[in-house]
């Protein structure tokens, strides 16, 4: 994919990577095809969705004609955030904030021209945003940019009993970062057997920093509240999975429901989990197959918008 820096109304600055692919005959006019926006999760940045050669989400954009972006988040490669690192009791509704309210549009008039509408891709900590500017996009009349779509994996509220006993986060790379080792990190992303050797040569590059109170959010403040403050709202389809073998999250059949039923005011909601696959699908052997259904379920919510706004 190509970089991209992008500049906002306020004068801030988001930074990615792009797939803007020509039309097929899969894709004809732009009733089918939405903008999809990826987000990546903690401790990675935009190159998360384009790691290797094979494991890229490049490959659907072209192969269905479907432009992608990924945007690196606030405090990740580049893009900037109005004001001090927010703390971890509300870091996920500021950062949402910022997206809905600044990033989005600023991406929809760049990237936007030959689509109808917008779908996010969200991973892991990439989630709270994506769920956050979802739901403000909801209440909003005239919104700037037209949503039609959510896929969400690998954040929830049910934490396993030994990853729930870790202590907060601390900077350890300044305050309000910490770093992490490769082969620390590889070892949660990743179960023994569900990731190329390619992927993890790539390991380094993809590594990022993680703010810390991103990262303390889950527990200072996401899983106590994201259903009813935040999923209840949305008003567009969600499509939510947990790969089986997370190691952050509980992947079992019951969070999966709640975590579905949550998406109490979306019209259409589709909950799966993904057996055998590590945190990082994108990143896995599931990789094409993830992604497969991540652009087929995009392609569905651009026609459905497209559907409504002709009505």
């Amino acid at each position: 994919m190509e970089p991209f820096t992008c500049k906002l109304a306020n004068g801030g600055t988001a930074t990615g990577i792009y797939s803007i692919p020509p039309r097929t005959t899969t894709t004809n006019g732009p009733a089918s095809v939405p903008l999809i926006i990826g987000l990546h999760g903690g401790g990675y940045n935009s190159d998360y969705f384009d790691a290797e050669a094979n494991h890229t989400a490049a490959i659907p954009s072209r192969t269905y004609g479907v432009p992608f972006i990924a945007v690196n988040r606030p405090f990740y490669g580049g893009s900037t955030f109005d004001g001090p690192m927010p703390t971890a009791a509300n870091y996920p509704q500021e950062t949402g904030a910022w997206m809905h309210r600044h990033v989005f549009p600023a991406l929809w008039a760049k990237f936007g021209a030959e689509c109808l509408s917008v779908v996010f891709l969200c991973h892991s900590l990439g989630c709270q945003q994506g769920i956050v500017a979802a739901a403000m996009h909801a209440q909003e009349n005239n919104p700037a940019y037209p949503l039609s779509g959510m896929i969400c994996s690998g954040l929830g509220h049910q934490i396993p009993p030994a990853f729930a006993q870790h202590p907060p986060m601390v900077g350890n790379t300044g305050p309000d970062y910490c770093s992490q080792t490769i082969e620390f990190k590889d070892s949660m992303m990743f179960s023994p057997g569900t990731v190329d050797h390619a992927v993890l040569q790539q390991s380094e590059r993809l590594s990022h920093l993680i703010p810390v109170a991103e990262a303390n959010s889950i527990a200072a403040s996401w899983a106590p509240t994201w259903r009813q403050s935040w999923a209840a709202q949305i008003a567009v389809p969600v499509m939510f999975a947990f790969a089986e073998m997370d190691f952050f999250f509980q992947a079992t059949q019951s969070h999966l429901k709640e975590c579905v039923e949550a998406f109490s005011g979306s019209p259409r909601v589709d909950g799966s989990l993904v057996h055998g696959a590590p945190h990082c699908m994108e990143l896995s052997f599931w990789s094409q197959g993830w992604y497969a259904r991540c652009f087929g379920f995009g392609m569905e919510c651009a026609a459905t918008y497209a559907s409504i706004v002709k009505a």
